[in-house]
């Protein structure tokens, strides 16, 4: 079974202060078709955390099936180029690496990522990330990630929709320029969950199953 890591090149985030006392209210970046993009600063750390959300008219199965394709990681996430499984642990638990190209000049970025993937008593599918050190060797001149961390839920609807929220919080490391950023950092979740709802919608994991899913429960709107 398959994962694929694709938050690092979502959460490249605009320095903030570090001396703030408490978690600020999320601030609307983007809300267009359908999806919306915030960031917030985040108490003691000088990147904010993002959120974004969608909902799709697709199942969670289907949702699923294309995070787990790390193949397919070109073709929707944001700045991916290439991403397989380092370690595969269980059905639930695997190591992904992932190798990012960011644009001139910034060097690019590659990640090893601890994934995890929970199913709740509605029917809610999370995957948690938290990047981590070793198991691939930095071959390339690239800055490898040590810190950061993700999640994702897929919330099934009444409907058989399902409903998108990804939090995540990243030291991207090293030099980033201030436009490249800000151009991350709103830009890049929301082109990844457009890029998500457009491959899902061909109907190429239609029929993906997964044994710690079911379609039993779902959530009303």
């Amino acid at each position: 079974m398959n994962f694929v890591l694709f938050f690092f090149a979502l959460i490249l985030s605009v320095p903030s202060s570090a001396a703030e006392s408490k978690i600020e209210e999320w601030e609307l970046r983007r809300d267009r078709d359908g999806i919306t993009v915030y960031t917030r600063s985040v108490p003691g750390s000088d990147f904010k955390e993002v959120r974004s959300e969608m909902t799709v008219p697709s199942p969670v199965n289907e949702m699923v099936g294309l995070v787990m394709d790390t193949d397919a990681c070109p073709d929707w996430a944001a700045l991916c180029k290439e991403s397989h499984v380092a370690e595969s642990v269980s059905p639930q638990e695997a190591f992904i690496y992932t190798y990012n190209d960011l644009p001139w000049p910034v060097t690019d970025r590659d990640a090893v990522g601890h994934v995890k993937w929970s199913v709740a008593d509605d029917g809610t599918v999370t995957m948690q990330v938290e990047i981590v050190l070793g198991k691939v060797p930095t071959k390339r001149r690239v800055i490898r990630l040590s810190q950061g961390t993700t999640s994702w839920a897929f919330i099934p609807t009444a409907s058989g929709n399902t409903k998108i929220i990804s939090y995540a919080h990243l030291d991207p490391g090293g030099s980033v320029p201030l436009w490249i950023t800000n151009m991350l950092l709103v830009d890049a979740p929301f082109d990844t969950m457009e890029n998500m709802r457009a491959v899902v919608a061909t109907g190429k994991y239609k029929n993906a199953s997964f044994g710690f899913i079911t379609n039993d429960a779902t959530t009303t709107e």
